[in-house]
């Protein structure tokens, strides 16, 4: 409790210093998130807001088990869609259901802004939806993942992953990039099956399973220098509390970059109200404690929250429009919002699909990693 109110001042913290004042009254933002078990950040940048702005943002959360529960996901867009006050939505992460509630939303509010991140369908069927989609770019995150790998001295990769996740189309292009660059590189790629957590054994069965291979998987290649990648969100902690633990175990990335995304909780670092507004202290921090691990050399991330980034520069994409119009798809205005709130400048490309067509309202949002040497 007492770590969860220290999280909630903190981002109130950072949002006062991040966001202007907007305008009380004549319209609404609505957002919508998972809860705290798929994408804390997304849910608490949310919460903040509309807590910071109360006249302004509305917020919902689609179910935990959004993958059985399409339904209840559309009823919820629909539901904030009838309010006539809503000029603009904000999904993220944008699971199943967002492109059909996107879909019948613009038949009868075509003035509603739609924006969609971390998009969990087709990217052609979720841009035509959407007015704007933003996402990790996962492309050249592959790259990232083995080229850290190998720089490390890896010879061993391992992916887990679940059938669900390995029906995305970015999600599969990332995984091919990897098993390109993997060879490339003279390292084994290995996938690994793991529980989906929407499924019967839920959350808790994936996150044990993790916890329990990573240690048959280090047993397996006794001796080599191995690197872990995990395609979800809740599988974050558990594979970095279990990399820790194994001196030849390596963590270059997590699926959605982040300081916070896992690592505050495998760390037990809480994260300090003025380190929201000066993330290089969290950085430090980390660097400490990963110091004192024997992991400096075998842990990375981004400096930057991006599903958070996503939230937050939505937002504020969503009120600059609101309030002073313009173009729908603007990426000098996406580029100069996202760097605000992240604070440093990101690399923004179109997403180009495995056909080759260049979705030109689906942008990639890409930063560079860690070396937390850089920290100490």
């Amino acid at each position: 409790m007492k770590k969860l109110l220290v999280f909630t001042l903190a981002l109130a913290m950072l949002l006062g210093m991040m966001l202007p004042a907007v305008a009380e009254g004549g319209y609404k933002i609505a957002i919508l998130t998972g809860t705290t078990s798929q994408g804390e950040e997304e849910y608490r940048a949310a919460e903040r807001l509309a807590v910071e702005y109360p006249d302004v943002v509305i917020t919902d959360t689609y179910p935990d088990n959004f993958s059985s529960e399409v339904e209840t996901t559309i009823g919820k867009l629909l539901q904030f869609a009838e309010n006539p006050e809503v000029k603009a939505i904000i999904m993220c992460q944008a699971v199943q259901g967002a492109t059909a509630a996107f879909t019948k939303i613009r038949e009868t509010r075509p003035d509603i802004l739609l924006i969609a991140g971390v998009a969990a369908e087709d990217p052609a069927d979720i841009a035509g939806a959407a007015d704007l989609v933003m996402g990790v770019d996962e492309i050249n995150g592959g790259y990232q993942i083995v080229g850290t790998a190998k720089e490390w001295g890896a010879e061993v990769l391992v992916h887990y992953s679940f059938a669900r996740h390995m029906g995305y189309e970015t999600i599969v292009a990332r995984y091919n990039i990897m098993k390109e660059e993997a060879e490339l590189a003279g390292i084994e790629l290995v996938f690994r099956d793991a529980p989906d957590p929407t499924g019967d054994a839920g959350m808790t069965g994936a996150q044990t399973f993790i916890l329990s291979d990573v240690p048959k998987v280090m047993e397996e290649y006794a001796g080599k220098k191995v690197a872990f990648f995990t395609t979800n969100c809740g599988m974050q902690e558990p594979l970095q509390a279990a990399v820790l633990k194994e001196a030849n175990a390596l963590y270059p990335l997590p699926c959605c970059p982040s300081p916070f995304h896992g690592f505050p909780s495998s760390l037990e670092l809480e994260v300090e109200p003025e380190e929201w507004g000066n993330v290089e202290t969290y950085l430090r921090k980390m660097a400490a404690r990963l110091n004192e691990l024997g992991a400096i050399n075998r842990v990375s991330t981004w400096p930057v929250g991006v599903n958070m980034s996503i939230i937050l520069g939505g937002f504020e994409y969503a009120k600059d429009y609101i309030e002073n119009g313009g173009e729908r798809v603007d990426l000098a205005k996406l580029h100069e919002v996202m760097t605000k709130v992240a604070s440093q400048s990101p690399d923004l490309t179109t997403y180009v699909d495995a056909d080759g067509n260049n979705i030109t309202n689906y942008f990639m949002i890409f930063f560079d990693r860690v070396d937390f040497n850089d920290y100490l």
